[in-house]
């Protein structure tokens, strides 16, 4: 029997959630989810239909009428630290995260997954990868052999993570933009679209360009 499913984040991220649900439901329609509805935390667009779901309301209320009932709940939210506020949110009020990896993506046997993480359409993700709890990796991006990529992180579509590279918890990585081999990025630090990131990014910090050059620390 199909399990319930709410998606957290009626935006755009969550349409592009509900995308995947649907075209792994029609790969295995006997393990599928059933979406249920969204939640937005604007609480004027509680009963508005999203694609033809229904927004169940803020987040608060849903955690309280809904929390410990055995319900899925998918975080599809683009802001990392939204995502993570989130995401901990629904976890405390005994939601199960559900990753979701969309049929045309390729995994490797040996690369781990964590809970509540998408994995978008024609991304790759290597060899002995290791992805944490609620990541992004958006359309036609990949994630190289012994990487990882740290929790609430997020690779942007077209970005590169190479083979050996460390991405810390919270880290965002543009649209197009390359990690190169064994570079690690700190954690909550950006690499900018279409940036190459060759040596190490601090905390926080925002590098762009090619090469990559620290434009921005945060204050000490």
């Amino acid at each position: 029997m199909n399990q319930k499913l709410i998606i957290v984040g009626a935006g755009g991220a969550g349409c592009e959630a509900l995308w995947v649900v649907q075209r792994s439901n029609i790969v295995s329609p006997t393990r599928g989810l059933s979406v249920m509805g969204w939640v937005d935390d604007d609480p004027g667009r509680k009963g508005e239909l999203v694609e033809g779901l229904p927004i169940l309301g803020p987040s608060e209320e849903v955690c309280q009428e809904l929390g410990g009932h055995g319900l899925m709940f998918h975080c599809a939210v683009g802001a990392n630290r939204h995502r993570q506020r989130l995401a901990e949110l629904f976890e405390r009020a005994g939601f199960e995260a559900v990753a979701l990896i969309d049929p045309s993506a390729i995994v490797a046997e040996t690369a781990q997954i964590g809970p509540g993480t998408y994995i978008g359409p024609l991304a790759v993700v290597a060899p002995h990868a290791r992805i944490g709890r609620h990541v992004l990796v958006n359309v036609g991006a990949s994630v190289g052999h012994h990487s990882s990529c740290g929790d609430f992180s997020q690779v942007c579509p077209g970005a590169r993570i190479s083979g050996h590279s460390r991405l810390a918890e919270g880290v965002f990585i543009g649209s197009n933009g390359v990690v190169a081999p064994g570079v690690s990025v700190a954690e909550w630090a950006t690499v900018g679209a279409a940036s190459l990131a060759v040596r190490a990014v601090p905390p926080r910090a925002t590098a762009l360009g090619v090469p990559a050059k620290i434009l921005a620390l945060p204050p000490t």
